[in-house]
């Protein structure tokens, strides 16, 4: 009954969510099919054979214009924008007019085509950028990053928006779009481009310094405002179908938009969940992301805000979902970066002549606008580090990297255009902005970062971010954990909620059940769940009737997972086994990791305070070290290393041969180096300890356990090849004789 109420409930908020969006649509869709006029015949070949040359052209013209720009240290968005300068009426037009009115013909529906082909680059690249939205880094930085957020963005907004009023109006539509126009020209003062700025940081090995994350933090801001501030000139510009209501819709519709995609977050995560777990196609969840940016965009599109911000949001929303990993992203990056974003930002100067800033008015105006731009950030990010006692290059750094225009300022002015507020010359001056501040803003951060010097302690910190994002520990996000509810799945339960307190992780506890099953489902999560409550630890419950346990657990652990965690009551007595037989064959039928934890005690009441972690001349012994540390620093416990250093080895070299002694001593010492930067990156107390045993390793490590009083053994492990599973004698040994709680890391 448990499973069937939590089925219709989910149900329910499926049909809700497409109640809410047919409601929302449908209204304007009818208002809509008035104006939509006989369907045509279609496209005709020759027009097929035009869009596929445009768009095999586009593509090869930005790839060559972006490698160039490369070559001399600028981005690549530069050389894709400039290929749409040279196809477009700027260099191809004027020289080759002919040949220009043949391949991008004017007239007609040709260029529309290239251009819904763009609005689905921008939606695309918007939701990336929303999915490398990280508003924590703005709570991290605390008063500095509101500081630049707020006065970096306001600041040049008004300053745009006054200046707006000064300019002629040869270069807006009508005079009845004055405002639009001043809005927008304030929006290009104030944007910045967040992905372009991280590229330049990453480029400069940047990102971890704390000037670095102030950049981004306050590119990131004024990104996200900017993409506010889209929705509002659509309103304004009039072009809205809800008549005189457009700006009450507007602004109703995306306060409820917004409201609803925050509180509908566990609904978009379930369908994902589910589409993830049902769909036998490997593509299905890149489906579902697509589908459910374009139906965000939809939405926002039929509440008169634009689809700008449907995009962004739905980045945001995935960027959350656990089951959205950077191999189910890839996909869609790969596609946009190298389809759509150079389509996007090439057809941007199709239409524009860019020869026309040549005229001595427009050239000034260009100019004037251009300096205006970065004059206005400067001072205002100034006055913003003045008053969060950042100092004035610092300052300046930030008002480089957040006069980055990027993309930001190519959609606002495609936005612009396209919504009737300015025209082609405005478009081509406001095209120029973005690329000039793109241009210089590699040069001026590399000036001004040159003087800000990094203190020993920030030193301190970037290694140890550096080491810390090298762990095994730190790119587990989802993990299954098959459970029959026993009273020892307690530690594991809070293995994974002390891990929880550490960083985001979402565990499916799955109970399958059989027909000779004893247990209950509910018994079995009502043990385990309590334990799991931790600030970033999420579980899910999930029941399945199977008459195969195995089958269960290898059937859900195909679906994309990080970590497999299972339990061993009793090792097994006999020589055919490690673990037992339903855990050695879960091992053997997955690759997924595996994490096998067993526990001697029927009592989960020993705290963990002591890891011994064995190391020996093996990448083995490294990840289980780091794990291990890892683990440590979620449970607040000490590590061991133990490094065995066994006579027999030495026997086996000859005087001539001796070098293999020195090197295997060597590499044992640098994975003991190695855990001990960790260690310290971590804040982990950590300490080294060398056994020149004249015992067997597994003895060895036993017999450490019972002197230091330790609770609990990390081990790392790889099967070896064999009709059944075999992880060495060592393991073997240490899982029937070990004194305390032991870990097996299966990689």
């Amino acid at each position: 009954m448990t499973i069937f109420r939590k089925e219709l409930k989910f149900s329910l908020q499926t049909v809700f969510l497409i109640v809410t969006v047919c409601l929302v649509c449908l209204p304007v869709f009818a208002a809509d099919s008035t104006h939509v006029a006989a369907a045509s015949a279609g496209l005709s070949e020759h027009s097929v054979l035009l869009l596929f040359l445009d768009l095999a052209v586009l593509l090869l013209a930005s790839l060559v214009c972006g490698e160039v720009m490369v070559r001399f240290g600028q981005p690549a968005i530069i050389g894709q924008i400039l290929a749409g300068v040279l196809l477009g009426q700027t260099v191809f037009g004027n020289f080759f007019p002919a040949q220009s009115a043949w391949l991008f013909p004017q007239e007609g529906n040709h260029l529309k085509y290239i251009e819904s082909f763009s609005w689905i680059g921008v939606s695309f690249v918007l939701m990336l950028t929303g999915m490398e939205t990280d508003v924590s880094t703005l709570k991290r930085l605390g008063k500095p990053a509101l500081y630049f957020a707020l006065y970096g963005f306001i600041g040049p907004l008004l300053t745009g928006a006054a200046i707006s009023f000064f300019l002629p109006d040869s270069l807006i539509t009508s005079p009845a779009e004055r405002t639009a126009f001043a809005v927008l020209l304030g929006a290009v003062f104030a944007a910045a481009s967040v992905a372009v700025v991280g590229k330049v940081l990453m480029d400069m090995k940047l990102m971890q310094r704390d000037i670095g994350l102030l950049v981004v933090s306050a590119a990131l801001s004024h990104d996200l405002l900017c993409c506010l501030l889209l929705a509002a000139i659509a309103v304004l510009s009039g072009s809205g179908s809800h008549g005189d209501n457009t700006l009450f819709v507007a602004i109703g519709g995306t306060l409820g938009f917004a409201g609803f995609l925050y509180f509908g977050r566990p609904l978009f995560f379930n369908i994902l969940r589910l589409i993830n777990d049902k769909v036998s196609s490997s593509d299905g969840l890149v489906t579902a992301m697509v589908a459910l940016l374009l139906l965000c965009a939809a939405s926002t599109e039929a509440l008169g805000v634009h689809i700008v911000l449907g995009a962004f949001a739905a980045g945001v929303i995935l960027s959350k979902a656990p089951v959205i990993s950077a191999k189910v992203v890839r996909p869609l990056e790969v596609v946009t970066m190298g389809f759509f974003a150079p389509i996007f930002f090439a057809s941007a100067a199709l239409k524009v002549n860019m020869a026309a800033l040549c005229d001595p008015q427009l050239a000034l105006i260009t100019a004037a606008l251009c300096l205006a731009t970065v004059a206005s950030k400067a001072l205002f990010c100034c006055l913003a580090g003045k008053y969060s006692g950042i100092g004035p290059f610092e300052s300046l750094s930030v008002s480089f990297g957040a006069n980055t225009k990027g993309s930001m300022g190519i959609i606002l002015a495609m936005l612009g255009y396209a919504l009737n507020i300015i025209t082609i010359n405005m478009m081509a001056v406001t095209i120029f902005i973005s690329l000039f501040t793109t241009a210089i803003a590699p040069t001026l951060l590399k000036w001004g970062l040159s003087k800000v010097l990094s203190s020993d302690a920030e030193k301190e910190r970037i290694a140890r971010l550096d080491r810390q994002s090298r762990t095994i520990l730190g790119s587990i996000r989802r993990v299954l954990w098959p459970t029959s509810g026993t009273e020892r799945s307690l530690f594991i339960a809070k293995l994974l909620g002390s891990i929880g307190e550490q960083q985001v992780i979402e565990t499916t506890i799955l109970f399958a059940k059989t027909k000779d099953s004893t247990t209950k489902a509910r018994h079995a999560f009502k043990s385990v769940s309590q334990a799991m409550r931790a600030q970033n630890a999420g579980f899910m419950e999930r029941t399945v009737s199977s008459e195969n346990v195995l089958d269960a657990i290898v059937s859900e652990a195909s679906k994309g997972y990080d970590l497999i965690v299972m339990s061993e009551d009793d090792p097994a007595a006999d020589a055919r086994h490690v673990f037992g037989p339903l855990v050695d064959s879960a091992i053997l039928e997955t690759s997924t990791r595996c994490l096998v934890v067993y526990v001697p005690e029927k009592t989960t009441e020993r705290e963990i305070k002591q890891v011994i972690v064995p190391v020996r001349d093996s990448e083995l012994s490294l990840n289980a070290g780091e794990f291990g540390i890892s683990l440590a620093k979620s449970l607040g416990a000490e590590v061991t290393c133990l490094s065995i250093d066994t006579p027999e080895s030495v026997q086996l070299y000859s005087e001539e041969t001796r070098s293999g002694t020195t090197i295997e001593r060597n590499i044992t010492a640098e994975i003991a180096g190695s855990l001990t930067e960790l260690s310290k990156a971590l804040d982990v107390p950590f300490s080294s300890k060398i056994l020149d045993a004249s015992l067997h390793p597994a003895a060895a490590i036993v017999q450490a356990a019972n002197e230091s009083s330790a609770d609990l053994i990390v081990l790392g492990a790889e099967p070896k090849l064999a009709k059944g599973l075999f992880l060495g004698h060592t393991i073997n040994y240490v899982l029937r004789h070990a004194p305390c709680a032991v870990v097996v890391l299966k990689l």
